[in-house]
């Protein structure tokens, strides 16, 4: 017999190694005032506190997709239910004109039905804490999302040491196993990424990148490749520098798709970007004119070494001087300018030794060197290295350093000055 406040849900009955669960709809209410965070599951009062930490932390960022985001969806939020059982009523299904017993397998009998809790059992979400905490803080700005629904998983747990130990091996397995969404998959979908919208729409219409990009998964471009000019992954990676602004939470705001008018705002500026690239560097404007088939890539990016914006190093490397020099007062076309003045032929100097091993014929990717390339490139269009938190004298060294050569042999090289300028 159900009582006034038990909670009656539509469920089905399954089973997957020695788990028993139900899944269901909750309605967002009833997520909000039912289920709790899963500390429970831990005795230690620093890892309840470890675990509420790191929930508070996404949580806000959650409420705010909920309230924001029109399109909204979650994936299943996983419940344990223990201090009682729910009652699971099967449905008892009858042939009809249109419908026989005779077709339902053997194996589908018992499994839909409802379940009911009477208000004894305690619930706590196993997987979806944070999802959990961000409906309650959305239920308190805005109340209509109080009837929106949620799919979830009920298991049974035992409040015992045994119990406890078995549903923690469940909560680090559905961690450990859930793939996160990998950059190629945002670039490919997410539709409120504005970096992701953006670089998506230059593949599709900007002459450099149609049919002349890879899709790769990694920035990494295949040696083989003579068609492409950079990956997807690099051009988003670029994109993303470019156009962060500062003084915002930019991954927040990547979360939450803008209006038609910035998003077309930020496409026009990453359009001017690129022509003024195109403009500047002969090798863009090359591969931007030509046609995929005549695999133009090939000629500025070989086993030889080749041009420097045909690697995705060194299109980062610019775009960070880029960046840095118009958060410094410069105009973006006046950087790209004076960039345009530095040879981008790998195989020589500067770039020789710090990011292309002439003996092995392959990029040097080390985190060091391409800091060192950085601020070099930087410091050769007249930017104050303090704005890179380094100075003449210490990259000097650091450069010297990586080329296992004296400062002294390297400055007689380079032209010393208040700029070094890199000899075409």
């Amino acid at each position: 017999m159900t009582k006034e406040n038990d909670l009656i849900i539509p469920a089905l009955k399954a089973h997957m190694g020695d788990w028993i669960y139900y899944v269901t709809i909750l309605k967002m209410e009833h997520v909000a005032e039912m289920i709790n965070i899963a500390e429970e599951i831990h005795t230690s009062k620093v890892l309840r506190d470890m675990i509420q930490r790191q929930i508070t932390a996404r949580a806000k960022q959650i409420s705010g997709y909920l309230i924001n985001q029109p399109q909204r969806f979650f994936n299943a939020i996983v419940v344990g239910v223990y201090g009682g059982s729910p009652d699971w009523y099967e449905l008892a299904i009858n042939s009809n004109p249109r419908f026989s017993l005779d077709t339902i397998p053997n194996e589908f009998e018992g499994i839909i039905g409802f379940l009911r809790f009477d208000g004894s059992q305690t619930l706590y979400a196993i997987d979806g804490q944070h999802r959990v905490k961000g409906i309650r803080q959305a239920l308190k700005e805005n109340g209509s999302l109080n009837s929106e629904e949620v799919s979830a998983l009920f298991v049974a747990h035992r409040n015992d040491t045994e119990g406890m130990e078995r549903t923690r091996r469940l909560f680090t397995t559905l961690n450990r196993y859930a793939k996160p969404v990998s950059k190629s998959d945002i670039v490919a979908l997410d539709e409120d990424d504005i970096v992701a919208i953006v670089t998506r729409r230059l593949v599709e219409n900007h002459s450099l990148f149609q049919d002349k990009i890879s899709l790769a998964k990694t920035k990494a471009i295949g040696v083989k490749d003579n068609r492409s000019f950079t990956t997807i992954i690099t051009l988003y990676d670029v994109l993303d520098i470019l156009f962060r602004e500062r003084g915002r939470y930019w991954n927040e705001y990547k979360r939450h798709r803008p209006n038609d008018d910035e998003i077309s705002r930020f496409y026009e500026n990453s359009v001017q970007f690129w022509d003024t690239m195109a403009g500047n560097f002969t090798a863009i404007g090359a591969i931007r004119s030509s046609q995929p088939t005549e695999n133009v890539a090939g000629d500025h990016r070989h086993r030889q070494g080749g041009n420097l914006l045909f690697r995705p190093i060194g299109l980062l490397i610019i775009a960070n001087v880029v960046r840095k020099a118009k958060d410094s007062g410069l105009s973006e076309k006046e950087a790209i300018e004076r960039i345009s003045e530095v040879s981008m032929e790998i195989s020589k100097r500067p770039w020789v030794g710090l990011l292309w091993d002439k003996v092995n014929q392959r990029m040097i990717n080390e985190r060091p060197h391409q800091k060192v390339a950085k601020n070099l490139l930087y410091l050769n269009i007249g930017g104050n290295l303090a704005h890179m938190k380094t100075s003449y004298e210490k990259l000097l060294q650091e450069y010297a350093g990586i080329l296992k050569r004296d400062k002294t042999e390297v400055l007689s090289e380079m032209y010393q000055g208040p700029t070094w300028k890199f000899h075409q």
